[in-house]
């Protein structure tokens, strides 16, 4: 009797033994490496700050769009801001085309402002009297209509000398005559001197019509000097005036820009203003004071992760992620299904209770958004903490339990 018994004691034994084995190669279990986690957007919110104290006027409501550059709110001063905008305008208008003629207004509330304006102001004026004066033009047609007379008058002299020359030839060939005939006393020595006088009168005469023909030639070259002198003084000035111009308006562009940084608040992104307080118009503000945030839009939730060196080599991109959310309660909102996005290549140091650690940074990434697996939204903001278990490996049981015997027997 006792024999059977023990017959049936192996038996259930050796039974009980063959369906655990059996289960320890069906059952799977899953290999994770834990961590913290902290869901967050792949583009950060922009908190604005105030860098000035005063009443603050508000443009914009709590939770309402913005697109890039937009002002949201301004912090009294002594200037009024569309004014302080319309020159900002014009400014970039100017850079486009200098030569335009744009009209400047000069009863503008512009505080700060006010110097640099002041002095682009009369910059250009200079700038634009000099681009449609014509008194250099003027000057310059004035010279040429007097090089057209002096040529005439060129012309005319060298006429009146070409037929000088032929009198006086003519002359002198009848002085020859006149010589012979004096020699053999065909003439009296009064005549004869008489025509000599007359002779070289003319040739003094041809002389100064030659050189008042000299004369006029050396005019109109000094005329067409004063007309390149005239043509680069005005390219000069105008250069001159320009560079001043352009100077003052880059002194005026950055009062500008100190300006609004100093008194507006503009959305440095496309998204949605959020109010870091309850804010209204006339609300006190200090410099220093965070005032609006700025949630960027058609933004993508990831989750940042840091796990440790220890067992980080397991951890491959594609691997599932369950990501629970310390807001919303496991129990009752489920978690969060992601993949692993990347893994750095090297390490970052992270202090933990004193200690400094080797940690690899590992992105979480969510296809299926923000559902949890329970089938509800969970509306995290932008800086959410929860646990994450990155499943490495599913592995059987048996397989387990050889791998811790294989470890205590390399030990």
């Amino acid at each position: 009797m006792p024999t059977q018994w023990v017959k049936w004691f192996a038996l259930c034994v050796g039974s009980l033994i063959g369906i655990v084995i059996l289960l320890s190669f069906w059952i799977k279990y899953p290999d994770t490496v834990e961590g913290e986690v902290s869901v967050t957007a792949t583009k950060a919110p922009v908190r604005l700050v105030a860098n000035n104290s005063g009443r603050m006027q508000l443009l914009v409501k709590n939770r309402q769009s913005v697109k890039k550059n937009e002002v949201i709110a301004f912090i009294e001063s002594g200037a009024d801001y569309h004014h302080v905008l319309q020159v900002e305008a014009l400014l970039f208008n100017l850079y486009a085309d200098h030569e335009a003629n744009y009209p400047l207004p000069d009863s503008l509330l512009l505080g700060d402002v006010s110097t640099a304006y002041n002095s682009f102001y009369i910059s250009y004026k200079q700038y634009r009297q000099l681009l449609t004066s014509d008194l250099y033009a003027t000057m310059r047609i004035s010279l040429q209509q007097q090089i057209e007379i002096d040529k005439e008058i060129e012309d005319n002299l060298h006429k009146e000398i070409a037929l000088k020359k032929q009198v006086l030839e003519a002359m002198g060939k009848r002085l020859e005559k006149d010589s012979i005939l004096y020699a053999a006393k065909g003439i009296s020595q009064q005549e004869y001197l008489e025509k000599e006088s007359n002779y070289f009168s003319l040739q003094e005469t041809l002389l100064a019509l030659e050189s008042n023909c000299l004369i006029k030639q050396s005019e109109i070259r000094q005329s067409q000097i004063e007309i390149q002198r005239t043509l680069l003084e005005e390219q000069e000035n105008k250069e001159k005036a320009f560079a001043e111009l352009v100077a003052q308006q880059n002194v005026l562009s950055n009062a500008i820009s100190v300006w609004k940084e100093k008194y507006m608040e503009i959305a440095p992104i496309t998204g949605e203003v959020e109010y870091l307080d309850f804010w209204k118009d006339n609300s006190f503000v200090q410099a220093g004071q965070e005032l609006f945030t700025v949630i960027p839009t058609r933004n993508d939730i990831v989750g940042e992760v840091m796990i440790a060196s220890y067992g980080a080599g397991k951890v491959k991109e594609g691997q599932t992620a369950n990501v629970k959310i310390n807001n919303y309660p496991y129990e009752e909102y489920g978690m969060l299904k992601g993949k692993v996005h990347s893994i750095s290549r090297l390490t970052n140091k992270m202090e933990t209770n004193n200690n400094i650690i080797d940690v690899y940074l590992v992105e979480i990434v969510f296809p299926d958004g923000l559902v949890s697996n329970f089938g509800k939204t969970l509306p995290l903001d932008f800086e959410s903490k929860g646990t994450v278990e990155i499943i490495t490996k599913r592995k059987r049981l048996i397989e387990r339990l050889f791998d811790n015997l294989r470890s205590i027997g390399e030990k």
